[in-house]
């Protein structure tokens, strides 16, 4: 207390003395000397680094917070309601100009550009006003005496290798408050933007313990989340820095040698120090540059090649260039090797490196063939007709407890062939598709809606690409294969064309696998190429999903998508079935279970809802059918009036289909239901976008 009341009566007093002058420098002989000098004097006082704790304690004070909520189950209530309505929203952009575009050329529609989520937008704007209110607001350099806590016990590097030991010359510095100039003002944005570093590698990280964001202990935001705000909370480092060189080029471009009559940007490149800030600087901004979307989505290699070069450069450069505070570049540092380490250990036992291999088992009787499934079919043109679409068939719903036994019901995505541990199963679908199933040597557990990275060395040796999981883990079955994973990967470019060039090339030339490929003595696959594979993962916010808290469950999938909707799909069939979700890689809960809320449709029917437009738009069934979505609105208000309760939705798909459900959701947000008892007016959303 008396600290505190030191610090607020040194500041009043010393913010109205704006006449006082820093000590005058001696004048050294020697060029280093003499800068090494004008630059300690002109170091922020460790009291200064106060805006950086208090930076941290804004931070904590939200994550703390954000946890509490998602314990207590924040957006289930009357509160909780208002704020999806609101936060779930995707603002598009130029929809008026696309709109005028398509009527003037007479093309179909296309959805104009989705801005971020409301709740996106407010997270990047409290963290752009928070950061500039610390580096702005309030003197920049504080008094020596003047400080809420003791900083002198910390110890302070230096280095003296080629250089003056910048203690010795401390005793220039002011020792009175200085609300603002060119360079206090430089030195508080760049003690800002190194107080950010961990924040940012924070955000980017995605295996807990280290990801403290995506424990299951506090939020459960995995990457897929929080990547915005990586990309983002990165930008305004960058901009802070950017702010820090300029100011500072300001006051050395001001200043001259009184004995020379030089300024001082000449003799600082005499500097060690200076001349690691140019070279974090540069690294950094290439840094941004080879992470801008065009590179990113386009040259994904590339992006991560050089993400990791430039990541270590970076925090290592700043830190030679400020000792004093090189400990935020270490902190940050520090997680992003913890990370990858503990990420690679992980990556070895699950891929058989470390032991506990499982059993092979080539072939699963269990499983049913697709082939065995017989759908109702409808004849080509028949949507042609006047009146076709009210003819069209219905599907019934499947009854979960009359699929397969109650002990152990077979997978919806099994298939009669399972892969060798450690080996890809990959064959062609229609579509540009790949679907591509494993079995890890090591046992692995995921929930369903997470996503792995997959490398394949046959067609990148050290590259690997995020996929969405098609299947469930089924921990308690007596067959390793039960635990298969399921991706189904869309061909576009870069890596996923390169994939389905070789299975195509393979599988042309009648070849079961690439040359100079070792693969085990077992049974090979009929159809299909087989091929070494390895996994990373699981990764996702899909884990913190509480599907059987909800009545309804609404699965929306748009193209390669239906990954996502397929694992979930089976989840729920299969807890409906009498399984435990803990047994499948989700939350404790199954049929007859009185937390267990989703139950079976009042329809024993399902129907197509289509727009008039895209009901117009269709040409053929079972042969192609042109562009053109559900009616995702009309469906979403007949589930919501049908339902018992909440809803939940899942969805994954482009960005734009992702924007349209959003949209359908708030709408139908009701709080005035929920404060009437009525939880039809909740309704959540699990939702995935294309793209990484």
């Amino acid at each position: 207390m008396v600290r505190f009341t030191t610090f607020m009566s040194t500041l009043a007093s010393s913010t109205s003395s704006t006449n006082l002058t820093l000590p005058t420098i001696p004048d050294y002989s020697d060029d280093l000397e003499w800068v090494t000098a004008y630059l300690v004097q002109r170091m922020l006082s460790e009291s200064s680094w106060v805006y950086a704790w208090l930076l941290w304690i804004v931070v904590g004070v939200i994550f703390i917070a954000l946890t509490l909520m998602h314990w207590a189950g924040f957006r289930g209530g009357y509160l909780g309601a208002i704020w999806s309505g609101w936060a779930l929203r995707r603002r598009t952009w130029r929809k008026k100009h696309s709109l005028a575009v398509a009527m003037k050329t007479g093309q179909p529609h296309r959805q104009p550009d989705s801005l971020p989520s409301n709740a996106q937008i407010l997270a990047v704007c409290t963290l752009f006003i928070g950061a500039l209110v610390l580096s702005f607001v309030g003197p920049d350099y504080l008094a020596p005496g003047a400080q809420l806590w003791n900083y002198h016990s910390h110890p302070i590097a230096s280095i003296q290798k080629r250089a003056y030991d910048t203690a010795d010359y401390t005793f220039l510095q002011p020792q009175f408050t200085i609300p603002k100039a060119w360079w206090t003002s430089g030195g508080r944005t760049g003690l800002i933007a190194f107080a950010l570093f961990p924040l940012t590698v924070l955000f980017a990280l995605k295996a807990p313990p280290f990801a403290i964001f995506s424990s299951r202990f506090f939020t459960q935001l995995g990457f897929d989340k929080l990547a915005f705000l990586h990309r983002w909370c990165g930008i305004l480092v960058w901009l802070l820095a950017t702010l820090h060189t300029a100011l500072w080029s300001v006051q050395l471009a001001t200043d001259r040698r009184p004995s020379t009559h030089k300024v001082g940007y000449i003799y600082a490149w005499k500097y060690e120090k200076f001349i690691f800030a140019w070279a974090a600087y540069g690294c950094f901004t290439l840094l941004i540059i080879c992470s801008l979307p065009p590179i990113r989505r386009h040259h994904y290699e590339a992006f991560w090649f050089l993400h990791v070069l430039f990541v270590p450069l970076t925090l290592i450069m700043s830190a030679l260039h400020h000792p004093p505070l090189a400990w935020w570049c270490y902190a940050a540092l520090a997680l992003w090797v913890g990370e990858r380490c503990y990420r690679f250990t992980w990556w070895l036992n699950t891929n058989g490196f470390l032991g506990g291999k499982q059993a092979y088992e080539p072939y699963l009787t269990l499983r049913r063939s697709p082939s065995q499934v017989q759908p109702e079919t409808v004849p080509m043109h028949a949507l042609d007709q006047p009146g076709a679409v009210g003819k069209l068939p219905t599907l019934p719903r499947i009854d979960p407890t009359a699929t397969a036994p109650v002990g152990h019901p077979a997978s919806m995505t099994g298939f009669g062939y399972s892969p060798p541990p450690g080996y890809v199963h990959a064959e062609l679908m229609p579509g540009k598709t790949v679907r591509v199933r494993i079995v890890t040597p090591g046992f692995l557990s995921w929930a369903p809606g997470q996503h792995f990275l997959v490398n394949i060395p046959a067609v990148s040796r050290f590259t690997s690409h995020p996929f969405t999981v098609g299947s469930v883990c089924d921990m308690q079955a007596p067959h390793s294969s039960a635990r298969e994973l399921v991706f189904f990967v869309r061909a576009k470019k870069g890596w996923t064309k390169d994939l389905w060039d070789m299975v195509c090339h393979l599988t042309a030339r009648g070849m079961k696998y690439p040359q100079g490929e070792r693969i085990p003595a077992c049974p090979l696959p009929q159809k299909g190429v087989l091929m070494r594979g390895f996994i990373d993962g699981p990764f996702g916010s899909a884990s913190r999903a509480k599907w059987g808290d909800h009545s309804t469950v609404l699965l929306i999938a748009g193209g390669s998508g239906v990954s996502f909707t397929l694992s979930v799909l089976e989840y729920i069939c299969m807890c409906m079935a009498g399984r435990d979700g803990k047994e499948l890689g989700g939350r404790p809960g199954g049929y007859g279970k009185s937390w267990f809320k989703t139950r079976r449709a009042a329809q024993e029917k399902i129907r197509l809802d289509l727009d008039e437009e895209d009901i117009a738009d269709i040409s053929m069934v079972a042969e192609r059918a042109r562009g053109g979505r559900p009616n995702f609105h009309k469906i979403l208000v007949d589930e919501v009036e049908q339902s018992k309760g909440s809803v939940i939705v899942g969805c994954c798909g482009p960005t734009s289909l992702n924007a349209v459900v959003r949209k359908s959701i708030a709408a139908q947000i009701n709080p005035a239901r929920i404060r009437q008892g009525d939880y039809r007016g909740q309704i959540s959303l699990v939702a995935e976008d294309f793209g990484y």
